[in-house]
């Protein structure tokens, strides 16, 4: 059991001061981040620790003595502790589906950063956590290893006793952690406001492009340009207001199809002539949803909610909007009821080129398709007669929707 954190005696502040050269040494890109995390003593802890105010918790064990690590080991450790807090492990863990399997989430985190820290040439002790480890291909985010280890209708992991990497990378804290706002009675520990971890990742990440710009975007794995440009990418507009401007604009079309018709003569007096009036039609929609579970339930409820308001308030009656369920197969359409009534069912392959056909194979024809999904599907290669909006779960922007569709990208957990 870890002791309350300290402050570093002069010693460990020493050696913990060559570690942090020899980690931004290797990997000089990260230089404001290693600088910015402050550095406190947690006897026993058996390892290092990030807590979400940037504090980092070090056993004097892995620094100095016969147990501690290689400097150029406690370096790599060092780096990627601050890759927890780089990449806001914390923040997503938030963002998934309850309840969330912290060690499966730490275990998914260890290996997106290790990944790349790997591929860098960085060094680690023993043996560390990487995708191939988890038994995923590398290359791919957290949040993917993590749905390799928890799949629907399995137990957590059982829990090996280790300490894990802390609050900061979103698999709980450790009783050594300090309380928020809290420092100790000399001074250390304070930590960083969001709004200063927010500015230290954006210094770390132009770090990350101008290394790529001076020596080549091969000078480092492709995870680290790739999150660098996350973050520096402009802010984007709320996916709902996208989502609603698509639909909108798909049914406009449609809505201003005004025609005479007999059906209804006009009531206008012209003598002995019958005029024709005119005749708004009547709007439908089909939305075709992905139930093979690689969504959470939470993405799918609240993208339906968005889905069937826009609907409504476009002027599309609750009885003209078809549900189809689909994955590898497509079940009946039928009308929506609930937007919580769709239900994932996980299991089978995911074809939303069945779903699209037989929404086009509807009567009346629906005057809009909206697609559900996570995106990792065959499209068709022709346009469809309907308007086709490709609405896409996922955490990174989508690139395989057609060409001729409208995409919108959905965050994962965008409602919470």
């Amino acid at each position: 059991m870890s002791a309350q954190a300290r402050p570093l005696d002069p010693a460990e502040h020493e050696a913990f001061r060559t570690v942090r050269l020899v980690a931004a040494e290797v990997a000089p890109y990260f230089m404001h981040a290693l600088f910015a995390a402050a550095p406190l003593a947690a006897p026993g802890l058996g390892t290092f620790a990030v807590d979400e105010h940037w504090r980092l918790y070090l056993d004097p064990a892995c620094l100095l003595g016969p147990g501690a690590w290689l400097p150029v080991e406690a370096a790599g450790v060092l780096v990627h502790e601050v890759g927890h807090l780089l990449r806001e492990h914390s923040a997503r863990a938030g963002a998934l589906a309850a309840p969330v399997d912290r060690l499966a989430w730490n275990l998914a985190g260890d290996a997106e950063i290790n990944d790349d820290l790997l591929a860098a040439g960085i060094v680690l002790p023993s043996s560390p956590v990487t995708p191939e480890a988890l038994g995923c291909a590398p290359g791919d985010l957290a949040e993917a290893y993590y749905a390799s280890l928890v799949r629907p209708g399995t137990a957590p992991l059982p829990d090996d006793g280790g300490p894990g990497c802390g609050s900061g990378s979103g698999s709980g804290s450790l009783r050594v952690e300090l309380p928020a706002g809290t420092t100790l009675p000399d001074g250390s520990g304070a930590g960083l406001a969001p709004a200063d971890g927010d500015l230290v990742r954006r210094k770390v990440a132009l770090a990350v492009q101008e290394h790529v710009t001076a020596k080549g975007r091969g000078s480092l794995p492709a995870g680290l340009p790739r999150w660098a440009a996350g973050v520096l990418a402009p802010p984007t507009v709320s996916w709902r207001r996208v989502l609603g401007a698509s639909v909108r604009r798909a049914l406009a079309v449609a809505s201003g199809r005004w025609d005479y018709s007999y059906v209804r003569p006009s009531r206008r007096p012209t003598g002995p002539f019958i005029k024709p009036s005119m005749r708004t039609p009547l709007l439908s929609a089909a939305l075709v949803v992905d139930t093979s579970g690689s969504m959470s339930q939470g993405d799918l409820d609240a993208a339906m909610s968005e889905v069937t308001g826009v609907l409504h308030t476009s002027g599309v009656a609750r009885d003209r909007v078809m549900l189809l369920s689909c994955d590898a197969a497509t079940t009946q359409a039928s009308p929506i009821r609930s937007v919580t009534s769709v239900r994932l069912v996980g299991g089978g392959g995911t074809d939303m080129r069945v779903g699209i056909a037989a929404a086009e194979r509807l009567r009346p024809t629906p005057d809009v398709t909206i697609v559900l999904t996570d995106g990792d599907t065959p499209w068709p290669q022709a346009p469809t007669r309907t308007r086709l909006v490709c609405a896409i779960v996922s955490v990174a922007p989508p690139t395989r929707t057609p060409p001729w569709a409208t995409t919108v990208h959905i965050p994962p957990r965008a409602a919470a």
